[in-house]
């Protein structure tokens, strides 16, 4: 059989003239890169921010689910998958689990429902000064702002070499922030445990696939 490699499968010819793609089709080491970044954004980065959303809600003693639905009026920025996610009870009660919060949810409880302060320069917003404003708004922000922009290259789910060491490198240290301020949690030994993972050209894909640009 003939077959025609690209970026993500394999057409496979076969004599019949009946065609397949190969989910298995080799990666360059570009989207090898953005899978790893993306992998780090959406576990070590995510327990960071769950950590962040545990330890500052209005009432800290309480279940979280509580102060997520005391603060109900807040989440009007919630789309209807996350609000699902968050109130799946059709009686309006949260029973939602914060396990199941991706950075875009979590993001946007903290921001409207927690008692993080937001940025010098306001949510949303880069802050002020990335070598200086290191409170838990700011890594917060950051992170936000990195997922974003790593989520720009899905459209070909590549980044190059030096993009990929200074992303890495920011990453590394918004989450040193965080320690410095919640205590060791284990999260750059688990970043660094991720530099080098192993990424099947599956996974790849599905990262590819699966960014969207949070707002």
């Amino acid at each position: 059989m003939d077959t025609v490699t690209s970026c993500w499968k394999t057409w496979v010819n076969d004599p019949a003239g009946q065609g397949r793609y190969d989910a298995d089709a080799p990666i360059t080491q570009e989207q090898i890169n953005h899978a790893r970044l993306c992998n780090a954004l959406t576990t070590v980065c995510a327990s960071a921010l769950r950590n962040i959303l545990l330890t500052n809600v209005p009432a800290p003693h309480t279940a979280i689910y509580q102060a997520i639905l005391a603060n109900k009026a807040n989440l009007k920025r919630l789309n209807k998958d996350q609000y699902q996610l968050v109130f799946p009870d059709p009686q309006g009660l949260s029973t939602g689990k914060v396990e199941e919060f991706d950075i875009s949810l979590l993001y946007t409880i903290i921001r409207n429902g927690s008692s993080v302060p937001a940025p010098s320069n306001g949510w949303a917003n880069p802050p002020a000064d990335n070598s200086k404003e290191t409170h838990l708004g700011a890594s917060v922000e950051r992170i936000r702002l990195y997922r974003n922009s790593i989520s720009g290259h899905s459209v070909d789910g590549e980044i190059g070499k030096q993009e990929f060491e200074d992303y890495w490198a920011k990453i590394d240290e918004v989450l040193h922030d965080i320690e410095m301020l919640l205590g060791n949690h284990g999260y750059l030994e688990d970043l660094e445990k991720r530099k080098d993972q192993v990424i099947t050209p599956h996974e790849a894909r599905e990262y590819k696939n699966r960014q969207k640009v949070s707002k």
